[in-house]
């Protein structure tokens, strides 16, 4: 058996659908990937929105997010239902696990930095002062002259 991977998956239902039917996709979605082997540790609606941008000529949809423990093909069988469904505008599954470990990898080769020590100022001044330098007239300008 394969090792299980933590995985999120957020996903777009279209807004046409009402509370009951948005319900009953959901409740397929998660059927299909407990039938797979998953274990769903979190399972939240997140309602309504606004989108960013206009997708498939829609404003608006109802969220829903799926933090889950499965194997690469449960993953993949989920993904190939919500590209053929038409009721799913848009999903993303981003394999967390992955993003901790890179997220402790960094944590641990930063290293940690003394800040700069601040120069105190003296109140004088230690430097030449700074001379104005008139610009020079546009080209335009210097025809008119002329």
């Amino acid at each position: 058996m394969a090792s299980q991977r933590l995985y999120d998956l957020v996903f777009l239902v279209v807004p046409e659908k009402d509370e009951a039917e948005t319900a009953a996709i959901v409740d397929d979605f998660r059927k299909l990937l407990v039938d797979q082997g998953a274990t769903i540790d979190k399972d939240e609606s997140m309602g309504r929105r606004r989108l960013a941008y206009v997708i498939k000529k829609r404003n608006d949809a109802t969220y829903h997010n799926f933090l889950f423990r499965a194997e690469a093909k449960a993953v993949a069988e989920v993904q190939r239902k919500m590209r053929l469904s038409e009721s799913i505008l848009r999903f993303l599954t981003v394999r967390v696990d992955e993003e901790m470990k890179h997220g402790q990898k960094v944590a641990r080769n930063t290293k940690v930095r003394t800040p700069r020590p601040v120069p105190s100022y003296d109140g004088g001044m230690s430097h030449a002062p700074i001379q104005h330098v008139p610009e020079a007239p546009a080209p335009d300008a210097m025809k008119a002259e002329e």
